[in-house]
């Protein structure tokens, strides 16, 4: 093992080298000392003087400067051994794909196939804790209604007001949601990142699967919920100036019937690496259960594989030491004290007794 690997400021060992020093410095100090006892004194400074005090100066002495080693080892940062440092817990960033198109107005759910699934969100967002969510809207282009945010009560607001108004094209194309949600996730941690496409599966533009396949490949899950009966259902429109309602019908006059593409769905959420759910059934439960299952377990895994082994610091060892021994001179110190105070009394009374 290395200097670099024993200590993390390897560069600065040399500061060790103060401990002796200051040793040195204090025993000589000592030295000194005595010297000018002696000459104060004369003959019966060895008298005054005993053996113990000077045995107990030099382990003063000794304990101190040994502390200021052990200090200063820590302080140099010791380490040795492996220890788990996981990262940050951060929450999961959700982008959801709703799709607003003309075809989630038909009425195979209750009130409809967009009232249904912004219940369902809302229900879903109603469970972030630390999580960010943002929304997408989109029809035969995609527009980003809410960046990433924490502010639930706001996301719910936005989603409540999204309809095929929002963006300016007919027909469902999955690949440009994809796309926007992929940039909406720009500068986000991939291993938490996650999109939710809330749509009946008519993918008109054809390029779902494979952007979904192009997002798993960064790490960003896709899944999808899918909402509306296989069986297909007429969509009702408000006729414009009658005040009535009216099946939205082709440019040849047929009656548009729309249905949930089961299998389309689950082909793009498997190419994004997630899974596909029915809400057109359970409804809100189905949302929840997706987040519970699916979106929350994945940010919490992506945490404990993100967990790092990095070199344990062991600075607590060397100052608990550095604490113990300066202790110990401390307590010594109080001895001396209480000696030299007995032995100041016995100089008193040696001069005293010499002037008579």
């Amino acid at each position: 093992m290395t200097l670099d690997e024993l200590f993390v400021h390897a560069e600065a060992l040399p500061i060790v080298l103060l401990a002796p020093l200051a040793y040195v410095v204090l025993r000589r100090r000592d030295g000194a000392r005595a010297r000018r006892l002696a000459r104060a004194l004369g003959p019966r400074a060895d008298v005054l003087a005993s053996e113990s005090s000077a045995s107990q100066r030099r382990w003063r002495r000794a304990t101190f400067a040994l502390g200021l080693l052990f200090a200063l080892l820590a302080a140099l940062q010791p380490t040795w051994g492996e220890e788990a440092r996981p990262r940050e817990r951060r929450g999961a960033d959700v982008v959801v794909c709703l799709d607003v198109s003309r075809s989630m107005l038909a009425r195979d759910v209750v009130p409809d196939r967009l009232g249904a699934a912004v219940r369902g969100i809302a229900a879903m967002a109603e469970r972030a804790r630390g999580d960010r969510l943002a929304l997408v809207a989109f029809a035969g282009d995609a527009t980003l209604l809410v960046p990433l945010t924490h502010d639930v009560t706001t996301f719910t607001e936005l989603l409540a007001n999204a309809d095929p108004t929002v963006v300016t094209r007919g027909g469902t194309d999955l690949g440009t949601a994809l796309r926007v949600a992929q940039q909406a996730l720009d500068g986000s941690d991939r291993a938490h990142a996650t999109v939710v496409v809330v749509t009946d599966g008519e993918d008109h533009g054809g390029t779902g699967r494979n952007v979904a396949g192009e997002l798993s490949a960064q790490g960003i899950a896709v899944h999808c919920a899918g909402i509306g009966k296989a069986s297909g259902s007429k969509i009702v429109i408000d006729e414009a100036g009658a005040g009535a309602q009216a099946f939205l019908r082709t440019r040849d006059g047929d009656e548009v019937v729309s249905a949930m593409d089961r299998a389309g769905l689950t082909a793009i959420a498997d190419a994004g690496g997630g899974v596909f759910v029915d809400a057109t059934a359970n409804g809100a439960l189905a949302f929840v259960d997706l987040w519970t299952d699916h979106v929350v377990p994945r940010a919490r895994s992506s945490i404990e594989s993100d967990d790092r082994r990095d070199r344990a610091h062991r600075y607590q060892s060397p100052l608990l030491v550095a604490w113990l021994l300066w202790s110990f001179g401390l307590a010594l110190t109080g001895r001396a004290l209480g000696r030299r105070s007995r032995t100041t009394r016995r100089a008193h009374s040696a001069t005293a007794t010499a002037r008579a």
